[in-house]
């Protein structure tokens, strides 16, 4: 039984739902009414609200959990948005996931439409015109998550019906297009859930029974062995030859890793005889990575430049040279009020003292959390970065309000985590993250409360 707490207003119940805090999940829990937030739930489940899905995963549990306490009605809404023509796979995952989370309850009208949604993308992929020209296609994306949500809902048989169904629809339609259609996600995915010596087992002794099941099997070995090799590490003629090329970041990048001091600069007067902007920065993109330590003079050279992508290069390298120059440098910027605030949180919390902490908590504070803006997000990461270098508990509720405030779920996983690290965990917050939308939130908080009732016995 879990503690009370104060009711939410429908602002602050909308605020923490959005952004997947288990502190919403309680609250319609404990709400004597939580029919009263109906349509912030219904916004929720219809809408992708999560900042970024690959990074936090879906929020299918948490969304399922939130629609059964309020009214299984909202049910109705999502298979109808589900049965219709969209082409936002992430919002399709989430719809896939927390149908899924349905149909694993017996819900037969979420399992019903599942399939359906099966056989219609199966049948519209096997009907597609493929070309160089099209590389993205949705529905083949969609399609490959489904796939993935069924075989966790009836496990192998959903895995062989889908490996047949994929080789005979869609391999067998003309060679080149298993390259096409081919899910290595889905493989591995399997794998994982069947074990690899199954899965491989059975493809191989289907693959001797039918050609286009050898194709899926062919597939599986190139991912398996695939290798992409050492990459050899560029030289500084390597870098100026390639200037122009697509992929000079990278190149830059390898080459900076592992350059000294003096190649570093060499490369910098190399890019700046260069008169493209992009095949300039591109050239100084790897100093961002730099192992080598690089005078402050240097760094002084790049932050005088009028282009704002080699001052940001300049701010990398400042934050991997820390010395009180640098911190005194974020001081004066943050106290500027500076376009690059961002920049200088980040710079300051790498040099980061104790007596900065309430200047840090307080211009962090002052970015707006929009969910559509960017600078929170780099601010919220510069404010984990920060308090995690000071040493002890943080003098200021920094870590808290980026708790309650980050809509990124990956990001509030790191923060509560520090949290723990720094003592300051309370027993409500680690009750929120039993319910938290993040899967990996809640499963290090059930390992944190079984911890401590093993030390209360």
């Amino acid at each position: 039984m879990v503690a009370s707490m104060t009711k939410m207003t429908k602002k602050q119940f909308r605020h923490d739902f959005l952004r997947g805090l288990g502190s919403a999940l309680l609250e319609l829990r404990q709400n004597e009414n939580p029919q009263q937030y109906l349509e912030i739930v219904r916004y929720g489940c219809l809408h992708n609200t999560t900042y970024d899905m690959q990074s936090e995963g879906d929020r299918g549990w948490y969304l399922h959990q939130a629609a059964t306490l309020v009214d299984g009605a909202i049910l109705n809404d999502i298979v109808e948005k589900y049965s219709k023509k969209f082409s936002d796979d992430w919002l399709f995952n989430q719809l896939t996931s927390i149908l899924y989370y349905f149909a694993a309850d017996g819900n037969e009208a979420a399992y019903s439409v599942l399939y359906d949604k099966y056989d219609f993308l199966l049948d519209k992929l096997s009907r597609i015109v493929i070309s160089k020209h099209r590389p993205i296609c949705p529905d083949r994306d969609m399609f490959g998550w489904l796939c993935v949500w069924l075989t966790s809902l009836d496990g192998w048989d959903a895995f062989t019906m889908i490996v047949n169904d994929v080789s005979d629809r869609l391999f067998s339609i003309s060679t080149g297009h298993e390259d096409f259609f081919y899910d290595m996600w889905f493989y591995v995915n399997s794998k994982g859930k069947f074990g690899k010596k199954r899965v491989d087992a059975y493809l191989q002794k289907q693959a001797a029974k039918s050609e286009h099941i050898k194709k899926f099997w062919r597939k599986t070995r190139e991912s398996d062995n695939s290798d992409k090799g050492e990459q050899t590490i560029p030289t500084l003629e390597d870098v100026i030859a390639k200037a122009g090329d697509s992929g000079i970041r990278g190149i830059s990048l390898r080459f900076a890793k592992n350059a000294s001091a003096d190649d570093l600069r060499k490369l910098y007067f190399a890019a700046m005889q260069e008169d493209d902007d992009k095949t300039r920065v591109g050239m100084l993109w790897g100093l961002r990575f730099a192992t080598a330590p690089v005078s402050e003079g240097f760094i002084s050279d790049l932050m005088k430049n009028d282009n704002r992508d080699i001052r940001g290069i300049a701010f990398r390298l400042m934050e991997s040279n820390p010395s009180p120059k640098m911190r005194e440098i974020a001081i004066t910027l943050i106290q500027q009020e500076s376009d690059e605030i961002t920049l200088a949180l980040s710079l300051l919390s790498k040099n980061i003292l104790p007596e900065d902490e309430q200047l840090f908590c307080d211009t962090i504070k002052a970015i707006p959390a929009n969910f559509s803006g960017g600078k929170w997000h780099d601010a919220f990461i510069c404010a984990r970065n920060g308090i995690e270098k000071l040493r002890g508990k943080p003098k200021t509720d920094l870590l808290l309000y980026v708790y309650r405030n980050t809509h990124c779920g990956f990001c509030r996983e790191a923060i509560v985590r520090l949290m723990y690290k720094k003592k300051i965990l309370t027993s409500a917050i680690l009750q929120e993250c039993l319910h938290d939308s993040n899967y990996d939130i809640r499963i290090f908080a059930k390992r944190i409360t079984s911890k401590h009732r093993q030390i209360e016995k």
